[in-house]
């Protein structure tokens, strides 16, 4: 049954009146395979039957399926889809035949891109791979198989989406046909906060107090191995070093810790510090007898920052030449020199007065 389909195909001509005597007709090569769009030259040689080339014999070439391939009147076969096809080689009534089959051809390389990228947990970057043939030109109908190396860091679904894990580095694989191209991925926490604390204090001038600061990613997780850059928006009131905040003057200072640009902040109230030194100070230095004057007192810290105080306890060294008020309003009683005295806190200071 195969000889007679055969023949429908591979038989095209018509023997002349002396015919050699052929015995059979052999096709090299018997079997290939060819990629699409290649082309292969096949030789046919006419045997007598003593298996000797007959001369001159001519050979009229035939293919089983001319959608898959053809062939040239000299035997050069050429690829035109996948399948395979016989091709036959046909001289004086007899044929000899060849199986072609056809394939894809193979990938030869493929091209990953972009080939390193750098995103934060929780985010995404978009890989694209392409197979390649031998020319470098594109093979859109190859599937690209993608993997990672660490899923705990970053992974990869089907179509080169890469998800940030953890923090670390993965490489992502694109490959085809055993043809394979790299990239790879560093995954590191974004800073989205900065917490401080304590985020507010008050603190005496002169007081100092260690802040810390926290960074955290949008999840709230701990941000680790990110420094930190530490400003006071007002240093007359506080300063700061590396956290540590110390106090001078009275007053408000916002302090600022900044990590990758992120900010957080504290409010440092300072109030002033326990009395270190008390000034009087009086209009002048001389009061007529029977006159009074006012005189001032004022509290101050070590800092040199005013301590409010609401009351002084005044006194005088010698009631018979002045006297002073519990408001420090001194009245000269008779000529001689006085010591007035503000006292709070355990801490005194004083002026002299010479009345006449």
């Amino acid at each position: 049954m195969a000889a007679v389909a055969l023949a429908s195909w591979s038989c095209g001509s018509t023997a002349p009146d002396a015919t050699p005597q052929v015995a059979t007709i052999v096709v090299s090569p018997a079997s290939s395979t060819l990629v699409l769009n290649a082309q292969l030259p096949l030789v046919a040689e006419v045997q007598d039957g003593s298996g000797a080339t007959v001369p001159g014999a001519a050979v009229t070439w035939t293919v089983q399926d001319p959608k898959i391939l053809s062939v040239s009147a000299t035997g050069v076969v050429t690829a035109l889809a996948l399948g395979a096809s016989q091709v036959a080689a046909n001289a004086f009534g007899k044929s000899g035949l060849a199986m072609i089959t056809v394939t894809k051809p193979p990938v030869a390389s493929v091209r990953l891109q972009p080939d390193q990228a750098d995103i934060a947990v929780d985010a995404t970057v978009q890989l694209s791979a392409s197979a390649l043939d031998g020319n470098g030109a594109a093979m859109p109908d190859r599937a690209i198989a993608w993997t990672t190396s660490n899923p705990g860091v970053a992974s990869v679904n089907g179509s080169g989406l890469v998800t940030g894990v953890a923090p670390g580095t993965a490489t992502i694989t694109a490959a085809s046909e055993g043809k394979s191209s790299n990239a790879t991925v560093t995954v590191s926490q974004v800073v989205a906060r900065v917490d401080v604390n304590p985020s507010s204090v008050s603190l005496q001038a002169g007081q100092s107090r260690q802040l810390t600061a926290t960074p955290r990613d949008p999840k709230g997780n701990v941000v680790t191995g990110k420094g930190v850059v530490w400003t006071s928006d007002n240093s007359a009131v506080a300063t700061v070093n590396n956290g540590l905040v110390t106090t001078s003057k009275t007053g408000v200072a916002t302090i600022t810790a900044t990590v990758d640009g992120v900010k957080g902040t504290a409010k440092i109230t300072v109030t002033p510090g326990a009395v270190a030194t008390v000034t009087v100070t009086a209009p002048s230095n001389n009061l007529a007898v029977k006159s009074t004057m006012q005189l001032t007192a004022t509290a101050m810290d070590d800092q040199g920052n005013t301590v409010p105080i609401q009351n002084f306890l005044w006194s005088t060294s010698n009631f018979g030449i002045a006297t002073v008020s519990g408001s420090g309003v001194v009245t000269g009683k008779r000529s001689g020199v006085v010591t007035i005295t503000a006292q709070t806190s355990g801490v005194s200071g004083s002026v002299t007065i010479d009345v006449n």
